[in-house]
């Protein structure tokens, strides 16, 4: 991929599975910060257009289609020119300890790291040090929770709970369902919602207000 002007050394890069942080050496933040504000900025750009521009053309590996993009969500880090926290603003995406740009693979990549040898894929132009290889195993977690291929099978059964298909269960209704059937109060910091297991289905209200 390149790295289309960046110099490298004022960006690095930490990957997990299928997510990449990518952090910005900004002066008066990094103890090795040199980028200043406008720099900052022109180089998140920079880095945002690499990544929706990175697309696998292999098409053994894209469905049938001409171009796959490799990159499934990128988020940037907030910052507005003057603001005494800039390069320190979160999101709902972007964390304290996240990269100023954050950016999800696409179902079917990974950051496996450089494998030796490369086992190169099918179709792929033989290179020295390819960009994709075939994986060294299968599997990973990081994706984008919302896309359906991601859903897992929640299965709930009793006396109590009614036939039906619920449209959406998430990990963090878990606990507070179980505390419910059990008759235990929520914590104030359980987030979830008791999940309505009725025939009519839904959630029922677990005094969050949310």
């Amino acid at each position: 991929m390149a790295s289309d002007g960046i110099d490298l050394t004022q960006v690095r890069a930490v990957t997990s599975g299928p997510a990449a942080n990518i952090y910005i050496r900004l002066a008066g933040r990094e103890p090795d910060g040199t980028v200043s504000q406008s720099e900052y900025l022109s180089l998140q750009q920079q880095v945002v257009h690499i990544l929706k521009q990175f697309f696998d053309t292999n098409a053994l590996y894209t469905l049938g289609a001409a171009k796959w993009p490799v990159f499934d969500k990128i988020y940037t880090r907030p910052a507005d020119p003057g603001d005494p926290n800039f390069g320190r603003r979160t999101s709902a995406f972007i964390g304290q300890d996240s990269g100023d740009v954050y950016a999800l693979l696409s179902i079917g990549y990974n950051f496996d790291g450089t494998q030796n040898p490369a086992v190169i894929r099918l179709g792929d132009p033989a290179v020295t040090m390819p960009i994709f290889s075939v994986p060294n195993f299968y599997g990973a977690h990081g994706y984008d929770p919302w896309l359906w291929r991601m859903s897992a099978i929640f299965y709930g059964a009793g006396p109590d709970i009614g036939r039906g298909i619920l449209s959406q269960v998430r990990n963090i209704d878990i606990a507070p369902t179980i505390a419910h059937i059990l008759g235990v109060p929520p914590a104030p910091t359980v987030q979830g919602h008791v999940i309505d297991l009725t025939p009519d289905g839904g959630h029922a209200d677990d005094g969050s207000g949310d």
